[in-house]
């Protein structure tokens, strides 16, 4: 160390000051604040990765969609109505139901000899 001449004209030796003791409680403050750091990477990782995969974690495709089911058509008769259509086809499903769908399917209850009858 060196001795300079202060203002005053008195030599002063210039002295360290003293070293800050920064104890256990500074160490566990960075292991805390590392993990949050840690624990806010990893979630940002696995938000990215389920929105560039996809749900499920595999790509959208469309190998899942199915064809639109086939409907079947019958011509009406001279004097047929929905009633009697429904009453010929309507099978498992309940009569109700199946000529409720019936009308919808066709656009009214009403139909004329002719008409291409869509069935549901």
């Amino acid at each position: 160390m060196t001795t300079t001449l202060a203002p005053t004209g008195l030599y002063v030796t210039p002295r360290r000051a003293p070293a800050v003791s920064v104890g256990p409680a500074y160490g566990r403050r960075r292991m805390v604040a590392a993990g949050l750091l840690f624990g806010l990477l990893a979630t940002c990782g696995v938000v990215a990765h389920d929105v560039l995969a996809g749900s499920g974690g595999v790509p959208a495709s469309a190998a899942g969609a199915k064809p639109a089911p086939v409907r079947v058509v019958v011509v009406a008769q001279p004097g047929d109505t929905l009633w009697a259509i429904a009453e010929r086809f309507h099978g498992q499903i309940g009569f109700d139901r199946y000529l409720e769908a019936l009308i919808n399917l066709n656009d009214g209850p009403s139909i004329q000899a002719g008409q291409a009858i869509t069935l549901p």
